[in-house]
This record gives structure tokens, C-alpha cells and sequence, in this order.
């Protein structure tokens, strides 16, 4: 039989979303004393379930929330298009199976192609001008590679000492500080360890046109999840785990915690015991980045650079906002921050991080644009209490600390999502893969306890 055409395979999908992006909920119909107890139901969570019950294992998926993915959604009431509320660069292709399922269900997916253009002031950088940012960020991959290799550890590994005052008095020093920085770490250089930078695996970057939390909806979509069932307590000093929820208590042979470690430093859950010292100590030591998007919808493509096009302009400090503009051609951009500008913007009223957002775009195009604006958004993952940030980061001197962060304590009680793989930290793929991993270490534990 001939291989369905896209434009089918597009009927397809739109035929199905309504009733397949939305998770079924059975409690009742569900093992009540599973063995196995899965804590959160983002990509790792939803994960584990998949693997559990390849396995022949019985599982309970427990999610505070009233809808499955976590991290990874996407809204499309907001502008009448897709908008990725948090994760949207669908990252690693060679190892994200994420970017396949989608392609095979019948999902738009297209790559991110890098498309650039930096602005001085409100108009486009000269080719003199770019070839000296082209140093730039030569000189910037050197001295972080410099600091690695030389061993700095503690406070001294961080970007900012890396780099040296000197590379941020350069005319492009602060922009590409940014790009590596606050727009891709989210934190800003004193924040944020080379270390940990440097041990992550990198790669071409994807594009869903349905929104990436739309091909994660659509991948747990047959995952049984108790959804509006916040975890309050795990006590795991005894025979298996006792998960204590809003809605009554779980008892299992193991359970597998995903939720993220903002979560974890911000006590939302009680552990009884208390958790080992080491392991509140990697708590503390990964952090828990801010990685805000200032969505402006407009009539037109105001950049006119086309589609998925990185617009930047030449910075004088770690405030200001990149874009990415005209999303899929649905004349949509993303502004976004990140670090302590993003923390800055939170407190602040929605109106406002628009009107920044908005404001930083006048400066390259003039106010004229104000015509053609037709409504923003703006997130604040820092102030959601499910979350408490957007993806992990390490603080200077704390890589070592993630591998403390993913130990298993009593054999049972296993800790997976982004901030816990070795090597794809703050992505989606690396929070399925741990989410496999800890499911895999869980089948082996509860077959040894049968």
C-alpha cells in the first residue's frame, strides 16, 4: 500500500486531537497498591508508565496538575495558534525519539535552521560588524573551553570569571554573553557553570508546527493518569513506599519521583525520613533556572525575514531580550529572558513584560509596529508552584551534583526527569530517557522483590 500523503496524514491528526490529546483518567480501574507509584506526569513520568507496562508492571501515574506534560504545553486559545508555553526547541535530533513518533503520527515537523539576524541600534549589523561578532564568539567557545580543561571549580567556575571582564567590553561581548547565557542557560554568567555547559550533548534544533507540547499530549495519550492529585508526603523507610496525596494514600513496592528540583527545593513534598544531606545538597546545588516567553502576535511578518527567523540586538548588558520571530509564518514572536531579568519581569504585572517585550522590538523597527500589534503573553514558570522555574541548571562548582541528584536511595525510591541525565539536562528527550532509565531500574527492583 502506497505511504499515506502528509496532506492525510494532516486529516489524520486533526480528526483525532480532540479527544486524544486529553488524558483518560481511571482511578478507579487502576491497581489501587501498584508496584510501582510514578510521580508527575511530564515526559518522564509518562515514560516510565510506557515502559512499565511493556514490562508487565503495575503502575500508578500521580499528577498535581489537570493535565499531562509538565513542562512541555502548548496553548492554543491564547493567540488562535500554536504557543509553546515552555519547552519549544524539539533538541538532539539523533536522540530525541520524540521528533520520530511525531513525524510517524502525522505531525508538522520541520527544522529550526538557524536563521540570524543582529542588529546596532535600529539598524542591521555591518559585514565588519559581523565579522567581529564573528570573533566574538570565537573567543567566547575558547575561554569557556579554557576554564574547563584548566580544572576551576567552586565559585570560580562560573562564565563570568571565565570569560574575564575584558571579553565583555568588546562591542559584541555582552550579546553573545546573552546567547550563550540568559538566552540558552537562563541564567546570567555569574549563575552558571562552563562544567556543566560543557558536559551536555548538543545538536540541530526541530521544529512542531502543532506545538511540541502537543506532540507530548499526543504520546501519553493512552497513559492512565490521576490527574488533580498532589503528592504531600513519600515515607520510604520501611517496606516499599508510602505516597501520601490530596486524595488519599498509595502504598507500593517502589516509586519514581519527576518531579523538578525546584520542586524539591521548595519542600512542596514531605520525605520521611528526612532525605540524606548529600542529596539535599545536589538539590540545592542544581538549580532551578528562569526561562520566560513574551508571545506578540501581530497582523503581519513586522521583521519581514521570513519565517522562524533569531532576530538579536547588539547588547550593553544581560537585560535584554531575544527573538524569535514569525513562528511557522503565523506572524507570531517570541521574546524571551531569562535569569535575573526574568525574575525581575515575574514580579511585575503581565502588561508590563509585554510592553518591555514590545518595547525592545520598536527599538529595532520604530513605533509603527504598534499598528500592526495585535495581543501578548507573557509566562512566568518561576511563579508556578508545580514547576518553580523552567529547566535545571548547575550553580558554579555543582556539575558533580546531578549524578548525586539521580542515586536511587533504599533500592526504591528513584529519582529521574531532565535534571538528573548526565548529559541531555534541560531537554525533553533527556527527561524521557531518565524517565526510561529509572522505570528499567524500578522492573528490576520490584521482579527481585516478588
Amino acid at each position: 500500500m502506497a505511504k499515506k500523503s502528509q496532506q492525510q496524514r494532516r486529516l489524520l491528526l486533526k480528526g483525532i486531537a480532540a479527544s486524544a490529546l486529553a488524558p483518560r483518567i481511571v482511578m478507579g480501574n487502576t491497581v489501587t497498591n501498584p508496584d510501582v507509584v510514578i510521580i508527575g506526569a511530564g515526559i518522564a513520568g509518562l515514560e516510565a508508565a510506557k515502559t512499565l507496562l511493556n514490562k508487565g508492571v503495575s503502575f500508578l501515574v500521580v499528577e498535581a496538575n489537570y493535565r499531562i506534560g509538565g513542562r512541555v504545553h502548548t496553548n492554543n486559545k491564547i493567540f488562535g495558534v500554536p504557543f509553546d508555553t515552555h519547552a519549544h526547541w524539539m533538541m538532539v535530533p539523533r536522540k530525541n525519539p520524540l521528533i520520530d513518533y511525531a513525524k510517524e503520527v502525522g505531525f508538522n515537523i520541520y527544522e529550526d535552521l538557524g536563521k540570524q539576524k543582529y542588529f546596532v541600534g535600529d539598524r542591521e549589523a555591518s559585514k565588519d560588524e559581523l565579522a567581529d561578532l564573528s570573533i566574538t564568539y570565537q573567543a567566547f567557545n575558547k575561554k569557556i573551553k579554557e576554564s574547563v580543561y584548566s580544572g576551576a571549580v567552586g565559585e570560580d567556575d562560573n562564565a563570568r570569571t571565565a570569560l574575564g571582564e575584558d571579553f565583555f567590553k568588546r562591542p559584541w561581548g555582552y550579546t553573545v554573553a546573552s546567547d550563550y547565557g540568559v538566552w540558552n542557560m537562563a541564567q546570567n554568567s555569574e549563575d552558571w557553570s562552563p562544567n556543566d555547559w560543557w558536559n551536555s550533548i548538543g545538536g540541530d534544533d526541530w521544529f512542531c508546527a502543532e506545538g511540541y507540547g502537543s506532540g507530548v499530549a499526543h504520546y501519553g495519550q493512552d497513559v492512565p493518569v490521576a490527574l488533580g492529585t498532589a503528592v504531600r508526603e513519600i515515607g520510604w523507610h520501611s517496606d516499599g513506599v508510602k505516597v501520601v496525596t490530596s486524595v488519599g494514600t498509595i502504598n507500593a513496592k517502589a516509586a519514581i519521583l519527576t518531579v523538578s528540583v525546584g520542586v524539591l527545593a521548595a519542600n512542596h513534598i514531605k520525605f520521611t525520613p528526612q532525605l540524606p544531606v548529600e542529596k539535599q545538597e545536589a538539590i540545592d546545588g542544581i538549580d532551578m533556572a528562569i526561562m520566560n516567553y513574551i508571545g506578540l502576535h501581530f497582523s503581519d511578518d513586522v521583521f519581514n525575514f521570513g519565517s522562524d527567523t533569531y532576530v538579536y540586538q547588539q547588547q550593553a548588558d544581560e537585560n535584554g531580550v531575544g527573538y524569535l520571530a514569525n513562528l511557522n509564518n503565523t506572524n507570531l514572536v517570541y521574546g524571551y529572558v531569562g535569569g535575573d531579568q526574568a525574575r525581575a519581569l515575574e514580579k511585575e504585572p503581565m502588561d508590563t513584560a509585554i510592553a518591555y517585550g514590545l518595547d525592545g522590538m520598536k527599538s529595532l523597527l520604530g513605533n509603527d509596529i504598534q499598528k500592526k500589534f495585535i495581543k501578548g503573553f507573557a509566562t512566568a514558570c518561576g511563579q508556578i508552584p508545580l514547576y518553580e522555574g523552567a529547566y535545571s541548571t548547575a550553580k558554579p562548582g555543582k556539575q558533580p551534583m546531578r549524578a548525586v541528584l539521580r542515586a536511587t536511595l533504599a533500592s526504591k525510591l528513584f529519582f529521574s526527569g531532565e535534571a538528573t541525565h548526565r548529559v541531555q539536562w534541560g531537554s525533553v528527550n533527556g527527561g524521557l530517557y531518565s524517565g526510561r532509565d529509572s522505570a528499567n531500574q524500578a522492573v528490576a527492583y520490584v521482579k527481585e522483590n516478588s
